[in-house]
């Protein structure tokens, strides 16, 4: 039988999930993927494990319906956890795309956020290592 998807995994998979929707990975967001997964987990992923994970999800499109049917039993900070790691994600190569903007937007209506919610969220994180936005 499978186990519950955990947080760390929910996050990892809306991570993989933008990364992945603009057709490319780069090494920055792939670091970071591997970063939030040690810090979230404890457990290392290796860049092909995540190479892995973004081509499962970019091959699957059922990733949001994954999202929608968990949403109604995770807690409001787990999803805000969701979405922060995503929009880290997204501004990993430096560079928004529109698909990857999409995704994340797809994202938080599946877990049920608001677009109110979801600008808030956004708003609220500071670019790491002091880049610019």
């Amino acid at each position: 039988m499978a186990q519950k998807p955990t947080d760390a995994d929910w996050i990892l998979k809306a991570m993989v999930a933008v990364a992945g929707a603009d057709g490319r990975l780069n090494a920055r967001e792939v670091g970071l993927i591997q970063k939030v997964y040690q810090d979230q987990t404890g457990r290392s992923v290796d860049v092909s494990g995540v190479v892995r994970a973004v081509q499962a999800y970019t091959t699957r499109r059922d990733v949001l319906a994954e999202f929608s049917a968990a949403a109604g039993s995770m807690s409001g900070a787990t999803k805000e956890e969701i979405i922060r790691a995503a929009y880290l994600t997204l501004l990993a190569d430096k560079r928004i795309a529109g698909e990857e903007r999409e995704r994340l937007k797809d994202i938080a209506a599946a877990l049920q956020i608001s677009e109110i919610d979801l600008d808030a969220i956004v708003k609220g994180i500071e670019p790491t290592s002091g880049e610019e936005r």
